[in-house]
């Protein structure tokens, strides 16, 4: 199971993302948080395999080197999901396009080696 973290500047926004994202087998959000030192510490604490973070509008550089910070140092996958373009930069690299939740999911199990997903919880 691939353990997701939605960072996020609009709140209707990431409880879309989400609501889509919990009907999917196979992912579990584990985190939803605002930007700023709460995240942090619960990305931290969760350890998610892929942190989904907003892109925001007026978004520059610093915006760039904050998701590549987050991947260099927590081990995390970062992916940068735009809602103007449909668009995602998976910071691996790679861009693609989500039309739908499916396609983001596509796009965000690219990036975990199904070997190192976190094991499913048991019931």
């Amino acid at each position: 199971m691939c353990t997701l973290f939605i960072l996020y500047d609009h709140y209707l926004f990431a409880r879309g993302l989400e609501e889509l994202l919990q009907q999917e087998e196979g992912v579990k959000v584990v985190g939803v948080e605002a930007r700023g030192e709460k995240a942090f510490s619960s990305i931290r604490a969760l350890n998610p395999d892929v942190i989904i973070v907003e892109a925001r509008e007026d978004e520059s550089e610093p915006e760039m080197l904050l998701a590549r910070s987050l991947h260099d140092h927590l081990q995390a996958k970062v992916v940068r999901l735009s809602m103007e373009d449909n668009s995602c930069i998976l910071y691996s690299g790679h861009r693609c396009t989500a039309q739908s939740v499916q396609d983001l999911l596509k796009c965000v199990l690219t990036l975990v080696p199904e070997q190192s997903r976190s094991p499913p919880e048991c019931s």
